[in-house]
């Protein structure tokens, strides 16, 4: 078996790019006791609130050491007693976040329960109420495992594998392959720590990575290798403080068939360049018009205004799964299909290649087995086509004729039924879409790339 890693005349160039990116993606110190002071006012403060909550504590990548110099997240836990009832809980936890931003801009967001974020000082905050569970056997909601996850973190992450950490998230940052949310179906940053907890740092991560074969699964912890065949998902990283969860449950297939090319991308040329974002140049307006006479396009716009980010990827995600299996059945193919999203935005985009804009009229209906008598009989009876009719093997078909043939006609009558206001743009529509909204222009370049960016 081909086994793939850095050649040993390249590791000078590696360990010069890894220097040269750690001065640009590492807080400084200042930085540092600047975010720690935000963090610190936050913590007092909960702390010395009434309530039933027993303590705050701050969670996540800031808390671990692992996090970026542009992070501007701050993720705080307030831990309550089991015994408390659940309005109560959610009663108080949205009441203490309430008061921590009170003067600043804050709003309700939702997970398994509701809590609060905000902004302070240009810093994203959360406030989330979790259990204080001592055995994760009695677990009430998914962030009662945070704490647990910060202990693990905190006990086995040496201080020198921090900064291999913020490099393996700044790599896979680069091809869009960070953060679990339902945007990027990618790599969180707890996921991250224990993959450089397992392969020691970021070289043997890329090295690892480049030569998985799939399904891939790992046990941090040993003694949990016998968990390992409970999973069946394309990635299985076992929570080391819960044998009943994969934390690579929420990655894509596609995001880690990115990461397997990227690293070995990297490993072959492991410079700087691989870190520099590839410009992708916009389409003016003629070189638009030559594509969409030559590529056959559809666009579907989603009115999301007011709703929350995570709202209008997780429903945007699922009304283009439901477009492509409905073109599909109609005779289309998808040759490639993306979301285009900016938070705080109107609209939401699905943008569709297809292999054609008209289908023929004829269309053949697949009918039930020759052997399966009662159905058969029925097909035979009440199946209405032009031809059929007719065995192929050992089932039955018939060929019906079609009324609409046009994906816009066919797409239309779709979109009717959605329970999202859409507007749908095709041909030449498009040209009139990317004249009044020249923020879509970032959009149809990154849509009509012709490779991944770290292949050009």
């Amino acid at each position: 078996m081909v086994s793939f890693g850095l050649d040993k005349t390249k590791m000078k160039d590696f360990k010069k790019t890894k220097k040269e990116i750690l001065l640009e993606i590492k807080p400084s110190t200042k930085q540092v006791l600047k975010e720690k002071k935000i963090v610190d006012d936050i913590l007092k403060k909960i702390n010395q609130s009434s309530g039933s909550h027993k303590k705050a504590i701050l969670a996540g990548s800031f808390a671990r050491g692992t996090h970026l110099k542009d992070s501007k997240d701050f993720d705080i836990f307030v831990l309550y007693p089991p015994e408390i009832t659940n309005e109560q809980f959610i009663e108080e936890g949205l009441s203490l976040g309430k008061q921590v931003f009170k003067g600043y801009f804050w709003e309700k967001a939702y997970s398994q329960h509701p809590y609060i974020r905000g902004i302070i000082d240009e810093y994203k905050i959360e406030i989330v109420p979790a259990y204080d569970i001592e055995n994760l056997k009695y677990l009430k909601s998914a962030v009662d495992r945070t704490p647990h996850h910060q202990k693990f973190v905190q006990k086995i992450l040496k201080s020198s594998q921090k900064d291999e950490v913020r490099l393996l998230k700044h790599f896979l940052k680069k091809i869009d392959g960070y953060g679990s949310d339902a945007q990027y179906e990618g790599f969180a940053g707890y996921l991250c720590e224990l993959l450089v907890i397992y392969y020691k740092d970021f070289l043997g991560v890329l090295e690892a990575v480049s030569n998985w074969r799939f399904p891939v699964k790992l046990a941090v912890v040993g003694e949990q290798h016998k968990y390992l065949d409970d999973f069946d998902d394309f990635l299985v990283v076992v929570d080391p403080v819960d044998n009943n969860r994969n934390v690579g449950s929420a990655v894509s297939k596609t995001t880690v068939s990115k990461f397997v090319l990227a690293a070995r991308k990297f490993l072959e040329n492991p410079t700087t360049d691989f870190f520099r974002k590839r410009a992708v140049r916009q389409l003016t307006y003629h070189q638009l018009v030559g594509v969409i006479e030559s590529v056959p396009m559809v666009v579907v716009q989603i009115d999301v205004k007011d709703t929350l980010k995570d709202i209008v990827w997780s429903k945007t995600k699922s009304l283009r799964k439901k477009l492509v299996s409905f073109l599909e059945k109609n005779g289309f193919s998808i040759l490639k299909s993306d979301i285009y999203y900016t938070e705080n935005n109107d609209f939401a985009y699905v943008f569709f290649m297809l292999n054609t804009l008209e289908v023929s009229s004829l269309r053949k209906h697949e009918g039930p087995l020759v052997s399966d008598i009662v159905n058969s009989e029925n097909f035979i009876n009440n199946a209405k086509g032009v031809f059929g009719p007719f065995i192929k093997e050992d089932r039955l078909y018939v060929i019906k004729q079609i009324q609409k043939t046009n994906v816009k006609h066919i797409l239309q009558d779709f979109l009717i039924t959605s329970s999202e206001e859409t507007h749908l743009y095709v041909d030449k529509e498009i040209r009139e879409l990317y004249l009044k909204n020249t923020e879509l222009a970032d959009c149809f370049a990154w849509f009509l790339v012709k490779k991944e960016v770290f292949l050009l």
